[in-house]
């Protein structure tokens, strides 16, 4: 029996065109599970850290570069068909639709699926799907994460959407927009949405350096 390292990644985007959390799959090129829709991935080389692994293959597969990536844990499978016991580390990637996604979009190769309506997924890729979303749902409390899943100018509708869609369950519209405007790393900008069939709402930005200004007073 061989001993094999593997690294996997779940990408996650926001949708916001359509209000969906969505996940990127890539057909498998080779056994086993040839044809297959999983998690893009590979084989970790002698050379390379786990976190590189991961950057390489999101790169080769997707030509993505630079996204927010954390490391997720480590599994453990044996693989009878093949006679091999694989230990993987999943990561889990964040990106802006907007900026990325109509780059990915190749149905030979790659595909976006609403989280909730994934096919069935190889290995133990659907725990690793779980797994990234219980953490997401865990680092939105503590950590800016949503803000790399918005456009670079997002209404307050759309934050609440990301929020909803990660906690899996609707929030009180009013007490939301009232903590956010309390917030003085989001700032309103002199912008409206365009080509919007209803009342343009404002639009907002992010502000790193005001959050960590904000981070670090906190925690004086």
């Amino acid at each position: 029996m061989q001993f094999k390292l593997t690294v996997d990644c779940v990408v996650l985007a926001y949708d916001h065109t359509l209000n969906r959390l969505l996940v990127l799959l890539t057909k498998r090129s080779k056994e086993p599970q040839l044809g297959r829709w999983a998690l893009p991935g590979g084989f970790v080389t002698r050379t390379e850290e786990f976190i590189h692994t991961a950057q390489r293959k999101l790169e080769e597969e997707t030509g993505v570069r630079d996204l927010y990536l954390e490391q997720l844990k480590a599994y453990s499978l044996t693989d009878a068909s093949i006679h091999n016991r694989i230990a993987s580390v999943a990561f889990y990637a964040l990106l802006k639709w907007a900026d990325y996604a109509p780059m990915l979009v190749d149905t030979n190769r790659n595909q976006w699926v609403p989280v909730n309506q994934m096919p069935a997924l190889p290995f133990d890729h659907p725990q690793k799907v779980a797994d990234a979303l219980t953490r997401l749902k865990q680092t939105i409390k503590t950590s800016p994460v949503a803000f790399y899943l918005l456009p670079i100018k997002f209404s307050l509708k759309q934050l609440q959407q990301v929020y909803e869609l990660i906690y899996g369950y609707l929030v009180d519209t009013r007490n939301f927009r009232k903590g956010v405007k309390g917030l003085p790393y989001i700032t309103a900008i002199n912008e409206v949405e365009s080509n919007v069939s209803h009342r343009p709402a404002q639009l907002y930005r992010f502000d790193l350096n005001s959050y960590q200004v904000f981070t670090a007073t906190e925690t004086v």
